[in-house]
C-alpha cells in the first residue's frame, strides 16, 4: 500500500472521509491509520502552505498528496465532481510576468484519476471567494489547492484533486447549498480512488 497524505482545509470536508477510511484521530487536526493520513489544514493557502510544510518538516514524505474539496465553477453542475489537471494561483498577474503562472514552482501537471464520468479541469486558487471572472470555460476556483501544488513541487510528490462543485461563482449559493447533503457530502470521493489508496 502506498504512504498517501489526504490534504482538506476543513474539519466538514475531512471527518466523514476520516471516518469512512477508518483513521484515528492523533491530534486535533491530523488522522492516520496504516499507511494513510488525512491533515485538516485550515482554509486559505496562507495555512494550507504552513500547515503542509509543517507536516512535511515532521513526518515521512508521502508518495501521493491527494486534495479533497469543495470548488466553485463557471458553469460546471453543482454536486458533480471534477478532478483537476493544472493548477494555477488566481492573484498572480504582475506585468511583465506571465499571467496566473508562478514560473519556479507549482506548474506541475496533475495526476488524473481513470473514471470517465469525472470532468477533467483546471483550478484556480484565490485568497477569496470568487463571484467572478474574466476567464472563459469550464474551470474550477478553491482557496488551497496551488499552495499544495507549490509543495508537491518542491518537494517531488505526485498531487491529485477531487473537488466537488459547491456553487456556480455565488456566495448566496453556498450557503443555500449547504442544506444540499448530496452537494456537501465528500466521503464518495473514495469510491473513485480504490486503485490510488491500495
Amino acid at each position: 500500500m502506498k504512504n498517501i497524505l489526504f490534504v482538506c482545509a476543513m474539519r466538514k470536508e475531512a471527518e466523514l472521509i476520516a471516518k469512512k477510511l477508518k483513521l484515528d484521530k492523533l491530534e486535533e487536526n491530523m488522522y492516520k491509520k496504516d499507511n494513510v493520513s488525512l491533515l485538516i489544514t485550515g482554509i486559505g493557502k496562507q495555512k494550507t502552505a504552513i500547515g503542509l510544510t509543517k507536516y512535511l518538516c515532521e513526518n515521512v514524505k508521502p508518495q501521493l498528496i491527494i486534495n479533497v474539496g469543495y470548488a466553485g465553477s463557471t458553469d460546471i453542475k453543482v454536486g458533480q465532481w471534477v478532478c483537476i489537471t493544472k493548477s494555477y494561483n488566481y492573484e498572480w498577474e504582475i506585468p511583465g510576468e506571465e499571467k496566473y503562472n508562478m514560473l519556479d514552482f507549482g506548474n506541475q501537471s496533475l495526476n488524473i484519476i481513470n473514471f470517465n464520468e469525472i470532468k477533467k479541469v483546471e483550478c484556480y486558487s484565490a485568497e477569496s471567494f470568487v463571484t467572478s471572472t474574466n476567464l472563459q470555460g469550464s474551470i474550477a476556483f478553491d482557496m488551497e489547492l496551488h499552495s499544495i501544488a507549490i509543495l508537491c513541487d518542491m518537494y517531488k510528490i505526485p498531487l491529485m484533486s477531487l473537488k466537488k462543485i459547491s456553487d456556480n461563482l455565488s456566495l448566496n449559493d453556498y450557503y443555500d447549498n449547504l442544506k444540499e447533503e448530496n452537494v456537501f457530502e465528500l466521503e464518495s470521493c473514495l469510491e473513485f480512488l480504490d486503485e490510488e489508496i491500495m
